[in-house]
C-alpha cells in the first residue's frame, strides 16, 4: 500500500520534470555579423533549438543559408545595411556549410562552416 506522504511527492516531481523539460526546449540566441565579404559568428555550437539574430553591418544587403544534417534554411527576406533578421532552426550534431546566397558573396569569402556537438 502507498503511503499518503509518498503520493504528496508525484505533483512536485512532475513539476520538476515538466520544468526541466521545456528548459531543454529554449533556443540558444547567436549573433551573426555580415559584412562584406565575411561572417563573423562561433565556429562551434552545441546541438539543439537555434536562432539565428543576423545583424547586417556592411554597405551592401546580404542574406544567410545554413546547409546541414537535416537542414537547408535561409532567411526569408534579404537584410538591408544596419538591419537584422531572424531564423530559428534546430541543429543536430554534424558539420554545417553557412553562406551568403546573395550574387557572387560567397566566392568573394561569405561562407565557413560550422561545427555542432
Amino acid at each position: 500500500m502507498i503511503q499518503p506522504r509518498k503520493l504528496l511527492l508525484v505533483p512536485v516531481l512532475l513539476l520538476g520534470l515538466t520544468a526541466a523539460m521545456a528548459a531543454d526546449k529554449t533556443a540558444s540566441a547567436v549573433d551573426v555579423r555580415l559584412t562584406e565579404y565575411t561572417i563573423d559568428m562561433p565556429e562551434t555550437l552545441p546541438a539543439g533549438p537555434t536562432t539565428f539574430a543576423v545583424h547586417n553591418e556592411g554597405r551592401k544587403s546580404h542574406s544567410f543559408k545554413i546547409q546541414g544534417p537535416g537542414i537547408d534554411a535561409m532567411l526569408e527576406t534579404v537584410v538591408r545595411p544596419k538591419e537584422t533578421g531572424t531564423l530559428q532552426v534546430t541543429l543536430q550534431p554534424g558539420e554545417y556549410q553557412i553562406h551568403c546566397p546573395i550574387g557572387s558573396h560567397a566566392a568573394k569569402g561569405m561562407t565557413m562552416k560550422l561545427a555542432v556537438r
